[in-house]
């Protein structure tokens, strides 16, 4: 069962791929490796591999995003439906239609590469991460910082005031998917241990529409 996180405004969704579908993720790296389309100056951030995705079978990588688009969007319409006297006719979600836009493309991020903070454009963005390393999320700099975050992505939402929160980390696993509004600002981490990559795919989706229930 997916996660719907609210530890401040917007919602963040935390689901899971199957090992089949990661399987397939990993090969859609592969490819994008071989293809070696750079596209890191339309991208932020201080890493040195950003390349277009080469998803060759476009239906087949669709059909594995769209159960999480479409919880994702459910969960939202219900929340924000349930304020109201009189809500609107409730869609048919299952029949969900999403436009990546220009996505996705994968970030192969090293060690001491990151992502400073930054927001995407277009309605609902996504995070998938395609191979994470154990080694990334076991370094400990006690002696260095007091908040190890190696590898991590961080939401940073509203002013963090006493008493309010004001960023949520999230500790990625292979297979994770995350949905969030694109103007939901975030950030990813750097991480020291040299000789592993941590390959993560993101997407905009920057249309979607749902026909209500007949």
């Amino acid at each position: 069962m997916p996660d719907y996180i609210r530890p401040f405004g917007p919602t963040i969704y935390h689901g899971k791929f199957t090992e089949e579908e990661v399987d397939y993720l990993q090969q859609v790296s592969k490819d994008t490796l071989e293809a070696n389309k750079r596209i890191g100056k339309s991208l932020v951030g201080i890493i040195k591999d950003h390349m277009e995705a080469e998803v060759k079978d476009v239906q087949k990588f669709l059909s594995i995003l769209k159960p999480h688009v479409q919880n994702y969007a459910e969960y939202e319409w219900k929340r924000i439906n349930s304020l109201y006297i009189n809500p609107e006719v409730e869609p048919n979600f299952a029949e969900i239609n999403f436009d990546l836009g220009k996505g996705p493309w994968i970030n192969y991020q090293r060690a001491g590469e990151f992502q400073p903070c930054h927001e995407h454009i277009g309605e609902i963005s996504s995070v998938v991460y395609i191979d994470i390393p154990p080694e990334m999320s076991k370094e400990v700099y006690t002696e260095d910082t007091n908040m190890n975050c190696p590898g991590q992505i961080d939401f940073v939402y509203g002013s963090g005031d006493l008493g309010s929160t004001g960023s949520h980390k999230h500790v990625p696993e292979t297979g994770d998917i995350l949905l969030f509004p694109s103007q939901l600002k975030h950030i990813a981490y750097p991480f020291h241990t040299e000789g592993v990559t941590r390959v993560s795919m993101s997407f905009n989706i920057v249309k979607w529409n749902v026909q209500p229930k007949e």
